[in-house]
């Protein structure tokens, strides 16, 4: 009954009843889905729970609560920065991709360095929090992808494989098959639960938080209006109501240098609350809290966003901080992710789709690893070099080829054997330009 149902939903929505649908197109299964506006509702704790049940559905899962959640749930300010946060943790790190022997192929990293690959990387790490993502190549022109973008979440069943034309639909396009694989990328994330064969995304932890974190803003905005905002009283003896309507106006403009004329027997009060100089702490307390499990969710430390200056590399006493650990830590979980996304299916699709890319492996270049090691040889060296010092001023020495092996710094203590540098001849016009400058 149900299959019957959703058929004759998507053949009404294909009648243009529910809106137009566009013409199809393979390159872009967003085509698909009927032009009907997303409704956007109230969040609170019930209907965070309530989301999560929708998906876990053992005969007709759904992600349109959660997706509705999550849209709302971005929009926050905080989230939205440690989202962005830890994007770049990936996004900026530079990537290489390597030959079969191990050389670096930099014709491939000139063709994939371009807006359209950023794109197709920042979009399969959203799936990290929406819990997947369907990403659209679009039409190819000159060589490269003009329209990258995703289909919308809540029209995409993670449990059915396909894209609905209309939200609560059951059936739809399967974006696995060979009509549509190729010019798509599925990202998914790993279940939580085993309920389903995808995840439910970090947005769900963060939630409830941002529900909170909502709610006291409202709070505290109303808060401040009662109790911050000292209260205006206007007293009078007046009976002409046109009279006391020139006092009531005066009262009522009194922002940015309010003024009023009154007659002596005329008063004006402001009411100031006692609560209104600590009473807004119990907000404050409650959002710092919530912010910081959002960041402990997001960034895996409480203070990886607000309390930490300087960049991601940082050092106390010779060791890692813990919120340079927890960032760090992000950053080789979420490259690890992209690559296999690279290498598994984005070079893949590519050669199906005519493009002529070798055998090649995406890497992200780990230029942090390398500096730590680099730092830690250029100590040792020096360490060594204290202890030659040393031995030298007691009137013993040290084999300069150990040292050499060591640290793999060339010494001679024969200046005579030194290599000599060859200098390269000057050519005639640099010597006609040296002649032109002294002769100035």
């Amino acid at each position: 009954m149900a299959n019957v149902f959703s058929k004759a939903i998507n053949y009404i929505g294909s009648q243009g009843l529910f809106g137009s649908i566009k013409k199809q197109n393979p390159n872009n299964l967003s085509t698909y889905i009927s032009n009907v506006q997303f409704q956007r509702l109230r969040q609170d704790v019930m209907s965070w729970r309530e989301a999560v049940k929708e998906s876990e559905n053992a005969w007709y899962p759904h992600r349109v609560k959660l997706q509705r959640l999550y849209i709302d749930t971005v929009l926050n300010g905080h989230v939205s920065a440690c989202i962005e946060r830890r994007k770049d943790l990936t996004l900026l790190i530079d990537f290489e991709f390597l030959n079969a022997d191990g050389s670096e192929n930099e014709e491939m990293e000139k063709f994939f360095n371009k807006k359209w690959f950023y794109d197709i990387l920042g979009y399969s790490l959203d799936a990290i929090y929406y819990g997947y993502t369907l990403v659209s190549l679009g039409d190819i022109e000159n060589g490269d992808f003009k329209d990258i973008s995703f289909v919308r979440r809540w029209n995409i069943s993670p449990d059915r494989h396909n894209v609905t034309s209309l939200e609560y639909s059951i059936n739809g396009q399967d974006f696995l098959s060979d009509e549509y694989k190729d010019w798509h990328i599925w990202v998914t994330t790993p279940s939580e639960t085993g309920v389903s064969s995808c995840g439910i995304g970090l947005l769900y932890k963060v939630g409830v938080y941002e529900i909170v974190l909502r709610n006291v803003l409202g709070y505290n905005g109303d808060f401040v209006e009662l109790f911050a905002q000292p209260y205006r009283i206007g007293k009078t003896t007046k009976t002409e109501e046109s009279e006391r309507a020139e006092l009531a106006q005066a009262l009522k403009d009194m922002g940015s240098s309010g003024w009023a004329i009154v007659d002596n027997t005329d008063t004006i009060e402001f009411l100031e609350s006692s609560l209104g100089g600590t009473g807004y702490q119990g907000y404050d307390n409650l959002e710092k809290r919530c912010q910081q499990y959002i960041s402990k969710v997001i960034l895996g430390h409480a203070d990886a966003l607000d309390s930490t200056a300087g960049k991601l590399g940082s050092e106390q006493g010779g060791e890692k901080s813990p919120v340079y650990q927890a960032l760090e830590d992000k950053q080789t979980n979420d490259g690890k992710f992209i690559e296999h996304i690279v290498n598994s299916q984005i070079i893949p699709k590519l050669r199906n789709l005519g493009f002529a890319i070798p055998e090649v492996t995406f890497k992200f270049s780990n230029n942090s690893e390398t500096e730590e090691k680099k730092n830690k040889d250029v100590d040792y060296a020096t360490k060594l070099s204290a202890v030659a010092v040393n031995l030298k001023n007691a009137g013993l020495g040290i084999d300069e080829q150990y040292f050499t092996q060591e640290t793999g710094i060339p010494v001679y203590v024969n200046m005579e054997a030194m290599p000599s540098v060859p200098i390269n001849k000057l050519s005639d016009k640099t010597k006609a330009k040296l002649r032109d400058f002294y002769a100035k």
